[in-house]
């Protein structure tokens, strides 16, 4: 059976609220009927103190008097128990049953006064003796009757107002308690949807309340948690794709490695031949291409594949400046002014020299392209190298081109995110892993028109 946390939060409470003030309204019931019983009593006492000790004799006219006064009736009965005057008409069965009435001390509160029950109803009885003076007094004794009813209706309209405060204070006491488990209950609603939310594959955040307490703290937490899901998840996918694109591409590749082997190898060929052809530019960038899409061609198919490379000491200059005469002609052609501007001194890295190469050539075939398709006018690329105050070597690619799109920016580095309508998203994403596994890091910035992507490397020691 479920139970609901506001239920549980509320019936406890409330069940204590509520005895709380039914023991606080019971209390003050108490004391205040107690109050006016000792009052009525009081006042009761007065007047029949005047009958019985007054200066003036208790005749018939002074009972009546006495009577409208106080609101009881009043019983004179001489020494033999026979009623002399009175107030209410009386039986010859209730005059005995007066007459058993012994005297007593004056009344404290009619709660302790004896009742009797007469034709008119039932009455709190007091039987006092007549210590006046007057011949006519003496060996008399004077009953006094309050009618109960009326007592009873002084006490409903003492106890009816602290009663309703009483009920109101309940019923104020479980709305307070009722909106005060709703503020707890509502978040902890809203996050239990967001876990089922998160648990479909949704991973949107929960709103924190306002309050800083124990729910925003869980509400925080269960963002967090949602939030590494969500890279998570995206990781899982990453790998899907590149797993799914190494299975399908493997193939291909294989073939299109095989067949840049055989023409590089048919150029080698002729080169021993023809050694004039070897001095030909042309014949040198043929090679430098074909080895280029061997390279690449056998990254594609280490894609998502863990490959432990042989690391040796690698002077960067001497990448830059294979990279720069595979990409001028193109340049020459587009008519893209390319720029290098390098440390005089040797940088070097311990790494994989072909793999540094393919980072360099992804880098700056972007940047070429970027800036040939969106500043044909000026259109520049600017290498850099230098050493950097932190020991690393930070190589620089500008190019005058816009720089990503507001979409894809915060995306540039993961596979299969591209602008190029023929792109595969792959360069960029091939350039970071490259980075990270020698021990360095890749970003961009925008700065002055120009976009700049940044590769740093740690130096190789000395």
């Amino acid at each position: 059976m479920r139970y609901p946390i506001r239920v549980q939060l509320l019936v406890p409470t409330f069940s204590i609220v509520v005895l709380a003030i039914a023991l606080a309204t019971v209390t003050s019931v108490h004391f205040s009927v107690s109050g006016a019983s000792r009052r009525q009593a009081d006042q009761l006492g007065r007047v029949v103190a005047t009958i019985t000790e007054g200066g003036f004799p208790p005749t018939a006219r002074v009972l009546q008097q006495m009577r409208g006064l106080s609101g009881g009736e009043f019983v004179l009965l001489d020494e033999n128990g026979q009623a002399v005057h009175n107030t209410i008409a009386l039986s010859d069965d209730e005059q005995s049953l007066l007459r058993a009435i012994e005297p007593q001390e004056p009344l404290d509160s009619f709660t302790s006064a004896s009742v009797v029950r007469l034709s008119h109803g039932d009455y709190y009885a007091e039987a006092l003796p007549v210590q006046q003076q007057w011949e006519a007094a003496q060996g008399r004794s004077l009953l006094a009757l309050y009618p109960k009813n009326r007592w009873s209706s002084t006490a409903r309209e003492v106890a009816t107002p602290i009663l309703a405060s009483g009920a109101i204070a309940m019923v104020v006491g479980g709305l307070v308690m009722a909106v005060f488990a709703g503020r707890f209950a509502r978040p902890i609603r809203l996050i239990g949807r967001q876990a089922m939310s998160v648990a479909s594959g949704r991973f949107d955040a929960v709103t924190v309340p306002p309050r800083d307490d124990e729910i925003a703290e869980l509400a925080r937490s269960i963002n967090a948690m949602t939030e590494k899901l969500s890279h998570y998840e995206d990781e899982v996918r990453r790998n899907e794709r590149m797993r799914t694109l190494g299975q399908l591409g493997a193939g291909m590749a294989h073939q299109l490695r095989n067949s840049a082997t055989g023409a590089r190898i048919a150029i080698e060929l002729h080169g021993r031949e023809c050694p004039a052809a070897n001095e030909s530019e042309s014949t040198q960038v043929a090679m430098r291409e074909l080895r280029l899409m061997e390279s690449y061609l056998q990254r594609f198919m280490d894609l998502g594949q863990s490959r432990q490379s042989a690391h040796e000491l690698v002077e960067l200059q001497s990448v830059i400046e294979d990279v720069l005469d595979l990409i001028r002609p193109t340049c020459l052609h587009a008519g893209i002014d390319l720029a290098v501007r390098a440390s005089a001194a040797p940088i070097r890295v311990d790494g994989d020299t072909e793999a540094l190469r393919q980072l360099l050539i992804n880098l700056a075939l972007n940047a070429v392209d970027a800036a040939s398709r969106h500043a044909p006018t000026d259109a520049r690329v600017v290498v850099e190298l230098e050493r950097t105050e932190q020991g690393n070597a930070e190589l620089r690619v500008w190019d005058s081109g816009p720089g990503p799109a507001v979409e894809t920016r915060d995306r540039v580095f993961e596979p299969f995110v591209t602008e190029k309508p023929d792109g595969t998203g792959l360069g960029l994403y091939v350039a970071r892993q490259v980075a990270e596994a020698h021990g360095g890091s890749i970003r961009w910035q925008r700065v002055d028109e120009m976009t700049c992507f940044i590769v740093e490397i740690p130096l190789a020691s000395e």
